[in-house]
C-alpha cells in the first residue's frame, strides 16, 4: 500500500493558465524552487489580490507551506495546519470555477488532491492519501480529455504512470482499480518528455522529475540526468538538492573526482542556508564525500569527513550510513575487529543490509553501493 501511494504523489505542478496568467504564478513557482519562501508567499498574495477567486493563489501557497514544513524538520504543527487551509481553499476557489472554466477548475482539483496525498503520505497518514491520490488521478484525466494542451495535467498523469508501472505486479491491479487505468511506463515517459520540451512552466517540473527517473535508471539515462542536473543547477543555485543529486550522480558515473568537486563538502556553500537547513546541507555532503572517498579506498579522508558531522543536525538515517563508512574505513586500515563492530551497530535497514555482506566479505572486497538518493532535506 505504501509503495502504491507514493506512485501516485503529484509533484508541485506548474500553473494552467493564459500566458500572462501563467509568467505572474511563475514567479511564485520560481522562489519556490529557489527556496525563498517569504518572496514566494508574497508573489501568491499579489497574484490573488489581481485575481481574486483564482485556484492558483491559494495552491501555491500551499506548496510554499508544504515546503516551509520540510525544511523546519516536519515538526511543526502550525507549518501542516498552513498546508491543509491552503488546500481547501484552493478546492473551494476550484469547485466555484468548473461552470466558467471546466479544465482549468479540474486541474486545479486535481493538483490539490494530489498535493494532499503527498502531504498526508509525507506523515504516513497512506490511508487517508489514497482516497486523495484517487480524486487527483480523476480530474487531471478530465483536465487533459477538455484540453489537451494542458501540460500540467499531463505532468502529474506522467508520473502515475511511470511511477505505477515500476511498482511490485502484484501491487498493479490495485493501481488500475484506484486510479481507472493501468500504469503504462513508456506512456509515461513520453509525457514527461512532452512536457519537459515544453515552453511553459510545467517544464521546470518535469525536467526535474526526468533527471530523478533517469539518474536511476540504468547508464543509458545518466548524460541526460546530468545535463538536465546542470541546467537547474544553474536556474537555482539556492536550492541544494539539485546540486547534491548532481553529485550523487557524478559518483554512480564513477567519476569520483568530479562528484567531490560538487559535493565541496568543506565549502562556504551551505552557509547560504539558515539553520536548520545549512546544518543538514552541510551533514549530506560531509557524509556524502565520505562516501565517495570511502569508495576511493581513501580510508584517512573519510574519517576526517565524518569527524565533521559531529554538532549538525544530521537528516535521518545519515546516522546510520556514517556508521557503515567509518566500518569501511577500519577495513581499508586493516582493523577488521573495528569494522566489525562499527557494522554491528547499524540500524538503518538498507545500511544494516550492507553491513552484514561486509562481514562476509571486508571492503573493498564487498559491494560497492551508494545511500539512496532522497529527495528531503
Amino acid at each position: 500500500m505504501k509503495a502504491l501511494i507514493l506512485t501516485l504523489l503529484l509533484a508541485s505542478p506548474a500553473p494552467a493558465a493564459p500566458p500572462e496568467v501563467e509568467k505572474e504564478l511563475a514567479v511564485a513557482v520560481t522562489r519556490i524552487y529557489d527556496l525563498e519562501f517569504d518572496a514566494a508567499e508574497r508573489a501568491c498574495a499579489e497574484f490573488g489580490a489581481k485575481h481574486p477567486g483564482h485556484p492558483g493563489a491559494p495552491f501555491y501557497a500551499a506548496v510554499v507551506a508544504y515546503q516551509r514544513w520540510i525544511t523546519e524538520g516536519m515538526v511543526s504543527p502550525a507549518a501542516y495546519a498552513a498546508v491543509e487551509s491552503r488546500l481547501a481553499e484552493t478546492e473551494r476557489a476550484a469547485q466555484a470555477l468548473l461552470p466558467k472554466e471546466p479544465a482549468l477548475a479540474n486541474y486545479y482539483l486535481g493538483a490539490a488532491h494530489g498535493f494532499q496525498a503527498r502531504a498526508h503520505a509525507g506523515r504516513r497518514r497512506f490511508v487517508k492519501a489514497v482516497p486523495a491520490a484517487s480524486a487527483a488521478v480523476r480530474h487531471l484525466n478530465k483536465a487533459l480529455a477538455l484540453d489537451p494542451t494542458l501540460d500540467d495535467a499531463a505532468l502529474g498523469l506522467g508520473m502515475y504512470h511511470y511511477f505505477g508501472a515500476r511498482m511490485p505486479s502484484g501491487a498493479r491491479p490495485f493501481a488500475k482499480l484506484l486510479a481507472g487505468e493501468a500504469p503504462d511506463k513508456d506512456r509515461g515517459l513520453a509525457m514527461l518528455r512532452r512536457v519537459a520540451a515544453s515552453h511553459g512552466t510545467a517544464r521546470e517540473e518535469a525536467r526535474s522529475v526526468l533527471a530523478m527517473i533517469l539518474s536511476r535508471e540504468g547508464a543509458e539515462g545518466w548524460a541526460e540526468a546530468d545535463a538536465l542536473l546542470a541546467e537547474l543547477v544553474a536556474r537555482h543555485p539556492r536550492n541544494p538538492l539539485f546540486r547534491l543529486r548532481r553529485a550523487w550522480l557524478a559518483a554512480k558515473r564513477g567519476d569520483y573526482d568530479r562528484s567531490i568537486e560538487l559535493y565541496d563538502a568543506e565549502g562556504r556553500w551551505p552557509d547560504e542556508h539558515a539553520d536548520p537547513l545549512r546544518s543538514r546541507v552541510r551533514a549530506w555532503a560531509l557524509y556524502r564525500a565520505a562516501e565517495v572517498r570511502a569508495l576511493q579506498g581513501r580510508g584517512h579522508e573519510t574519517d576526517r569527513l565524518l569527524d565533521r558531522l559531529d554538532g549538525l543536525a544530521l537528516p535521518k538515517g545519515v546516522k546510520d550510513w556514517a556508521l557503515l563508512r567509518r566500518g569501511n574505513a577500519r577495513d581499508l586500515a586493516g582493523d577488521h575487529a573495528a569494522a566489525a563492530r562499527a557494522y554491528a551497530a547499524v540500524q538503518d535497514k538498507a545500511a544494516r543490509a550492507l553491513a552484514r555482506r561486509y562481514l562476509r566479505a571486508p571492503f573493498p572486497a564487498g559491494p560497492v553501493e551508494f545511500m539512496p538518493f532522497f529527495t528531503g532535506y
